[in-house]
């Protein structure tokens, strides 16, 4: 019989949690930090900076670390920071970040992605996020804490996925989506994709109060029944003085207004976003720009 070999190539300056399982075939560049209880199933890539918390899944072919496919990109020793408790189903792809980007992509805890998708450069994945199979996001694009992006949907660069919101299967979104709306198109060959309604289990999943929650909804049907004139909405709710989920639903929108083409991230082109400071490990922060 012949004899097979069970091989992986694992630099001997990478910080490895001595509980942490590496698979075989997989592969771990000199740069990296995998903490405790972390697994790496077979053929799992991971190089560059990246700096891995505890407890996560990668499953077989994940590629994490990998240079950025932006011709921005320089070559500089920028990071991808992995929270705790993540899934990553199999061959999900997740870049460090550019230079101009704020050097940082960050994907942060008990977030699901499912096989196949694609985390760009510069991308912020909150917690409780979930993102459906083949789900690929562009160059700094934000995904808010409990959002759910279903299916081979697509988000353009910069743009934002709000809290608790949900986007639809096979959906382009290129604006931002407010939180706790319900995002897809009624028919993908004619209508472009709009707020379709409240996100149901995304309130659910919020944990609001009654009062809470029956002010969200009301402030909801009153801005999106029908967007026009929302700015002019929005100021009057302001106006009246709102608070809690109102006042971030309110304030979100206003952002996305004044951004480009609905996109409010497009205001951080060319510079380094208030997260990239905010969540950049204390041992990485020389990457930062300006630093």
């Amino acid at each position: 019989m012949a004899e097979l070999t069970v091989t992986r190539e694992i630099d001997p300056s990478a910080r490895i949690a001595p509980d942490a399982v590496i698979g075989p075939y997989c592969v771990v560049g000199p740069d990296v930090i995998i903490g405790p209880g972390n697994v790496l199933e077979r053929r799992v890539s991971v190089t560059g900076h990246t700096h891995i918390g505890s407890a996560n899944r990668f499953e077989e072919g994940c590629v994490l670390g990998a240079v950025p496919q932006d011709l921005k990109y320089r070559g500089g020793p920028t990071a991808l920071v992995v929270g705790h408790r993540n899934r990553f189903g199999r061959k999900v792809t997740a870049h460090i970040g550019t230079e101009v980007g704020g050097a940082l992509t960050y994907v942060g805890n008990d977030n699901v992605l499912l096989d196949g998708c694609h985390i760009a450069h510069d991308c912020y994945v909150d917690d409780h996020a979930h993102l459906g199979h083949k789900v690929l996001l562009a160059g700094h694009v934000r995904v808010q804490s409990g959002a759910v992006i279903e299916d081979l949907a697509g988000c353009h660069h910069f743009t934002t996925v709000g809290r608790y919101a949900r986007v639809g299967p096979r959906t382009p979104v290129r604006r931002d989506v407010p939180p706790y709306t319900d995002f897809y198109s009624r028919d993908y060959n004619w209508l472009p994709p709009a707020v379709q309604g409240v996100h149901e289990a995304g309130i659910r999943a919020a944990g609001l109060s009654q009062a809470e929650e029956r002010e969200l909804r009301r402030t909801l049907r009153e801005l999106f029944d029908d967007e026009s004139a929302l700015q002019t909405k929005i100021e009057q709710l302001v106006n009246m003085g709102v608070e809690g989920e109102v006042a971030a639903l309110c304030e979100f929108c206003q952002r996305s207004l004044k951004g480009v083409f609905g996109r409010h991230r497009e205001t951080f082109r060319g510079r380094t976003p208030p997260e990239a400071g905010e969540r950049m490990p204390s041992e990485l922060r020389w990457a930062l720009p300006g630093q």
